[in-house]
């Protein structure tokens, strides 16, 4: 069995519905991984990069998943300070010597925060598509404006099937990943 620990914030979590009806869990429902589930409604990046550096993993996890930014540019961040936390981000994955993957930051049915999160998703793209694994899961939500309003619940957190989709997408991209040999 291969583990990853899964770090973020609300969906990584599942909110509102919780671990167990998460995006993780449909990976787990799909394939041959345990997902840890760390995700924490709220937060933004560094409160994630915190509650990481605090507890130990256990010592048969080798690979970090890492979701993170929507809230960051909900409490008005700046888009340095964000990349910021994603260069700790990765210093700490180096240090640790973890595989990192980035889920990029889903778009919203909300135009206007779609715009400071496609600069995220950019930047991130930019910097970090040779040091890190970028798993993009807006193709199992919709691209178009018609299919993230039909996706989500409030415009940010998504349904529980579009959770499900969302793991059934991920399974065999992260099962590729974790049997790559670095």
């Amino acid at each position: 069995m291969q583990y990853i620990a899964c770090y973020g914030d609300s969906l990584v979590q599942g909110f509102p519905f919780g671990n167990k009806y998460s995006w993780t869990a449909a990976v787990e429902k799909n394939a041959p991984i345990k997902m840890l589930n760390y995700g924490l409604c709220g937060d933004c990046c560094d409160d994630i990069l915190f509650r990481m550096r605090q507890y130990a993993l256990p010592g048969y996890v080798q690979h970090v998943l890492f979701l993170g930014g929507t809230n960051d540019i909900l409490q008005g961040r700046r888009l340095e300070n964000i990349l910021a936390d994603y260069k700790r981000l990765l210093e700490w994955c180096a240090e640790k010597n973890y595989r990192l993957c980035i889920i990029l930051p889903l778009l919203s049915a909300d135009d206007y925060l779609n715009r400071r999160l496609w600069d995220l998703r950019q930047s991130i793209e930019q910097l970090y598509a040779e040091n890190a694994l970028l798993l993009d899961l807006q193709p199992a939500i919709g691209l178009d404006a018609a299919a993230r309003k039909a996706a989500y619940l409030d415009g940010i957190h998504p349904l529980a099937k579009t959770y499900e989709a969302m793991g059934i997408y991920a399974a065999p991209i992260l099962e590729k990943w974790l049997a790559e040999k670095y």
